[in-house]
């Protein structure tokens, strides 16, 4: 059965900056520490990450405020449904914070997505906008 992730996590950048760096092929490849990564800030690109690991489309934006992309990965068994992966970012006193809904995750990939996100996503970003500051 299809399951819900969610997290919100808490960046040292404004909201705007996070979105533009989430949709950046570069940006995104340099603060999760893989690459090549192909997205891009128009609905209807493809999205693949992580060697290939990850992939799915980006189907709708807010500008500065909220993504949604189809997403799957290669442990996706074939009749898993796609997930959808919702992100906004919203003002915080120290940056910014997103909020992550990770929608039909199969149930047998839950616990790995859920500690996926904070290794692969939160906290190579927070070192990353660390650096980036300190330089």
């Amino acid at each position: 059965m299809p399951r819900l992730v969610q997290q919100s996590v808490r960046l040292a950048a404004k909201p705007e900056a996070l979105y533009r760096m989430y949709l950046d092929p570069l940006q995104h490849a340099a603060f999760t520490g893989k690459s090549p990564v192909r997205i891009a800030a128009v609905p209807g690109a493809e999205f693949w990450g992580f060697e290939g690991m990850i992939h799915g489309r980006v189907l709708a934006l807010t500008p500065g405020r909220q993504i949604v992309q189809s997403w799957r990965s290669l442990e996706w068994m074939p009749d898993d449904l796609d997930a959808t992966l919702v992100l906004t970012f919203w003002p915080d006193p120290d940056g910014a914070r997103v909020d992550l809904n990770h929608v039909n995750v199969p149930d047998h990939l839950y616990e790995k997505i859920q500690i996926g996100w904070p290794n692969h996503y939160w906290n190579p970003w927070r070192a990353y906008l660390a650096r980036s500051a300190s330089s």
